[in-house]
């Protein structure tokens, strides 16, 4: 009996399936050299007290963590990083998504193209270069923002130096450079909206904010979804903009979780403790990406 031929198009399934493969395949080394690999390593360094300089290390169980737990700086930073999450994910969303509407075909086309640059140019420059010329506009003396307050009868406001304004100030400067991003993804969510339903609900009755709420809203939420998963993340590892902006201070009221771990790990050279504070982080992003997906479940539409 002669043998059972295989179908060309099997062979050519898994000649594709192979070429997928090959080609992911550097992704997926990089992803465990770079990623995969130095987490593993970190989570075994938080048990240890660790020297840097001549590699030697000894076993510490769960002291580092109860280290953390119990150092007020690291209960602040741990609070201002909530805090940043919270604030600059509300922002950074509810911003970009009033310009996403802004510019959404409510323009001629030209002026709604140099919108849309002008809202996401910030998003391309550097952030560095960005928070140094903020930190001039919120000089308390010669800033900017300071000057024309002034002219309106305001007194003059410590944007770098009040305890209770150097949070604020990161905030603004991060919602102004990052908000473009969210903008051009919750643009391109609201360009991929069927028109024709939008225009069946008007021809119904439904007036525009009945037609944002009950119909744009949740047919863009699974872009908004990502946006938000999106923002957060980057929330929870803010570095740049605090180090350059206020450098942590006044104290330590404006410090992040990622500046505590780099000034353990480069100045104090303790990298028990910064791999610590690493694995709470990553677990804190963790934690919060589960609650964001457990709870998209109830306003997030893929239908």
């Amino acid at each position: 009996m002669a043998g059972i031929k295989r179908r060309p198009g099997n062979r050519r399934k898994k000649k594709e399936a192979l070429t997928g493969y090959l080609f992911t395949l550097p992704s997926f080394l990089g992803f465990i050299a770079f990623v995969l690999i130095p987490v593993f390593w970190a989570l075994i360094i938080s048990f240890q007290k660790y020297n840097v300089f001549t590699g030697a290390s000894t076993w510490n169980g769960v002291k580092n963590y109860l280290h953390i737990l119990q150092d007020p700086r690291s209960v602040t930073t741990l609070g201002n990083t909530l805090w940043y999450a919270i604030f600059a994910t509300v922002g950074n969303t509810a911003v970009g998504l009033l310009l996403a509407i802004a510019v959404d075909n409510k323009l001629p086309g030209k002026v709604t193209v140099f919108f849309r640059s002008i809202y996401f140019f910030p998003s391309l420059i550097g952030l560095v270069f960005v928070a140094i010329i903020w930190q001039y506009f919120f000089q308390t003396d010669a800033g900017v923002i300071n000057y024309y307050l002034g002219k309106i009868g305001v007194s003059k406001i410590g944007w770098l130096s009040d305890k209770s304004m150097a949070k604020f100030s990161v905030l603004i400067l991060d919602v102004w450079k990052n908000c473009g991003m969210s903008m051009l993804l919750i643009l391109a969510g609201l360009q991929n909206i069927d028109r024709g339903l939008l225009e069946a609900a008007g021809i119904d009755g439904a007036g525009p904010v009945q037609k944002f709420l009950k119909m744009t809203l949740p047919l863009a939420s699974p872009t908004i979804f990502f946006v938000l998963v999106m923002n957060v993340t980057g929330a929870l590892r803010i570095y740049e903009s605090v180090y350059v902006l206020t450098n942590g201070g006044p104290g330590d009221s404006s410090r992040s979780l990622v500046m505590l771990i780099a000034e353990k790990a480069f100045t104090s050279f303790d990298y028990g403790i910064a791999s610590a504070l690493s694995m709470i982080l990553l677990i804190l992003i963790g934690i919060i990406t589960m609650i964001q997906f457990a709870g998209s479940r109830w306003w997030v539409h893929y239908d």
